[in-house]
């Protein structure tokens, strides 16, 4: 059978392997410590208060077992979510539940934001370094990433500004709280600015804010879409993987009524429907317990976890030179190793010779060949324990690197 002659463009030419995934999955075949799994940690998963949610949800009379007839979302998951967001002052006035629209995790609002509005050869802007897997999602639709430096307080705004004198762009994707893979955070001036840009060259700026409450030095910067007022050209992408548990797969999208409409239609044709029993026992859960204290263990513990990594891999990897920030929020460090030209073989060695998982930092970027020398550490799931082993197995793998790399010079 001739699959590949049977299958359509996109198939064979536009989807692409998750780097990602692929060295977690090495890393667990060799058991190695990971420093790489960007996901929250297990202990932290609420599963008694969740279990009693689920149970009363599906003790009740919910319409929980029949097609759902709210293909945007159970009305008052949608309804708690834009209360939530207006008294943290996240959503302008305009906001109503109505523009609320719930997803299989936020990543299905990529997906679905990008069916909506990228044609093949669209051509949009991405923080660079940015999220590999959203990425992929845009060029599974046929757009080309144009990457724009992202520095400690936001996005170049100089490159930025010269790269859209030179061309037209759909819309601008961005990670502005706690990013991921950098942590870095926008400033709000920068988001003003960068609000201003749109309006001059009229683009949509797509804001995947999953990390926004993982705050660990006071209440983090504002949002683009508050930010905006009544310029509705800000799409809000939203969480409860980071903040609950990412087995739920629930996220949901903020945005103007024309394109909630456009989003519904596209999930008839897809999935029809989300199951409401999810969504009701999430509803629950949330209205019932005391949210900013739940918020605070987290931040609180990821935390504890920054700093015992960082202090961890300042003793035992920085001597052999890796540099890293540490981020005021979320879940990663980034770093570089200056005298290293190619991550991905380092992380693979690391994997092999001390049993130890980073991720290249290169695959971050939308183009090829930048950041060859950058690697992104998750503080996550790392206990101090495990951060003191694990920056220990680190510096030893960058020891005996670079004696390989010496060895390979020639004379």
């Amino acid at each position: 059978m001739d699959w590949p002659g049977r299958f359509n463009d996109c198939s064979n030419n536009r989807l692409e392997d998750s780097e990602i995934a692929a060295i977690m999955r090495v890393a667990a075949a060799d058991n190695a410590l990971s420093l790489a799994a960007g996901e929250p940690f297990g202990a932290l998963y609420p599963v008694g208060p969740l279990q009693e949610s689920f149970s009363k949800v599906l003790s009740s009379d919910l319409p929980i077992w029949g097609y759902s007839n709210t293909r945007a979302g159970v009305t008052g998951l949608r309804r708690w979510i834009r209360e939530w967001m207006r008294r943290d002052g996240l959503v302008p006035e305009w906001v109503a539940s109505e523009n609320i629209f719930i997803t299989n995790g936020s990543q299905e609002g990529l997906s679905l934001l990008s069916e909506c509005f990228l044609d093949p050869g669209a051509t949009i802007l991405v923080e660079s370094p940015s999220y590999p897997e959203a990425l992929g999602v845009f060029r599974k639709f046929g757009a080309k990433c144009l990457g724009v430096s992202l520095l400690p307080d936001g996005p170049d705004l100089e490159a930025m500004e010269t790269m859209l004198a030179g061309q037209r762009i759909k819309l601008f994707y961005t990670i502005p709280t706690f990013q991921n893979p950098t942590g870095y955070t926008t400033s709000d001036e920068k988001k003003r600015r960068i609000l201003d840009l749109a309006k001059k060259h009229d683009f949509l700026i797509v804001e995947d804010d999953p990390y926004r409450n993982l705050s660990f030095e006071g209440s983090p910067e504002g949002t683009y879409l508050h930010a905006a007022g009544d310029d509705k050209r800000v799409i809000y992408l939203g969480s409860f993987s980071k903040i609950i548990a990412p087995g739920l797969r629930c996220g949901w999208v903020v945005a103007p009524g024309e394109v909630t409409e456009k989003l519904i239609k596209l999930r008839v044709m897809g999935t029809l429907c989300l199951p409401e029993l999810l969504q009701n026992a999430i509803l629950d859960f949330v209205a019932g317990i005391d949210l900013p204290r739940h918020l605070k263990t987290l931040s609180d513990t990821y935390r504890r976890h920054r700093d015992a990594l960082s202090s961890s891999l300042r003793e035992h990897a920085c001597p052999e030179g890796l540099e890293i920030t540490a981020p005021g929020g979320g879940f990663f460090l980034w770093g570089r190793v200056p005298w290293i030209r190619n991550m991905t073989e380092f992380a693979y060695f690391a994997i092999r010779n001390e049993k130890v998982a980073i991720i290249p930092g290169n695959i971050f970027f939308p183009e090829s060949g930048q950041g060859v020398d950058t690697i992104r550490l998750s503080f996550s799931k790392v206990i101090p324990a495990m951060a003191e082993e694990g920056a220990k197995r680190l510096g030893e793998a960058l020891r005996k690197f670079r004696i390989l790399q010496q060895e390979r010079k020639p004379e």
